[in-house]
């Protein structure tokens, strides 16, 4: 039988991932009694999103319920702007009051994805086909690529509250680049590699394997790949809170 990494035991082989580790278990602990909120039902869901070509938080009449959770975590005009993604605005509001704008982000999206219903983070075989999460908007960190029929189907997961949805197998999911010579792949090991893209100069971390998903679809446990992408001058596009 094929035996897992746990994601102990990973970190047992990284450690200098240990910090950054404690900081994102710490965080998911503070958030611990964050509830899924009541939304409509999945194909409910599915539906108004294709209507209204428009992200499902990017739609009014579900902003409030989230603006109303997150209050106690940050100041709802924050909240807004963050969830609005208007990234000068919230660089400038961190700036007057002083706060620390890579946490402020981290603990917005990370109760954003307590929020959202496991049900609807997921999003497969969908005619979308959008760069963007269908949830809350935001562009994809990670790939994943999975077994389908005898082939592999690529899903982008979310930056922000971490919903995985469906994309094409071939292109850049930043600037929409389809020429594979201007698409290269720098293969890492035999589970995580980085898909470049010589048109924008933006990477995609890119998961080939499967059940070790806890581990390798966060962004954090391989945050020495984006080290090694930002010496080779690639830009990581998916993620304004690390910039």
């Amino acid at each position: 039988m094929k035996k897992f990494l746990t994601l102990e035991s990973y970190l047992a082989e990284h450690e200098f991932l240990r910090e950054a580790a404690e900081f994102h278990f710490k965080l998911e602990k503070n958030l611990s009694d964050v509830q899924p909120l009541d939304f409509p039902p999945r194909e409910k869901v599915l539906e108004l999103v294709r209507a209204e070509k428009i992200p499902l938080l990017q739609q009014e009449n579900f902003q409030p319920q989230i603006l109303d959770a997150t209050e106690k975590f940050l100041p709802r005009e924050l909240a807004e702007k963050l969830l609005r993604q208007e990234n000068s605005s919230v660089k400038k509001f961190c700036a007057d009051l002083e706060l620390n704008e890579v946490l402020t982000r981290k603990i917005f999206w990370a109760a954003v994805d307590k929020l959202i219903p496991a049900e609807l983070k997921l999003w497969e075989r969908d005619d979308r086909q959008e760069n963007y999460c269908p949830i809350c908007g935001r562009r994809p960190v990670i790939a994943h690529l999975k077994k389908l029929n005898e082939g592999r189907a690529r899903y982008l997961l979310c930056g922000g509250c971490r919903t995985l949805w469906n994309w094409r197998r071939v292109g850049c999911p930043y600037c929409g680049n389809e020429n594979l010579e201007q698409i290269h792949i720098l293969e890492l090991d035999n589970k995580m590699r980085l898909d470049v893209c010589d048109e924008c100069n933006c990477y995609l971390k890119t998961y080939g394997a499967e059940d070790e998903e806890n581990i390798y679809l966060r962004d954090w446990t391989t945050l020495h790949l984006d080290l090694l992408a930002e010496e080779k001058n690639f830009r990581k596009c998916g993620a304004v809170e690390l910039e």
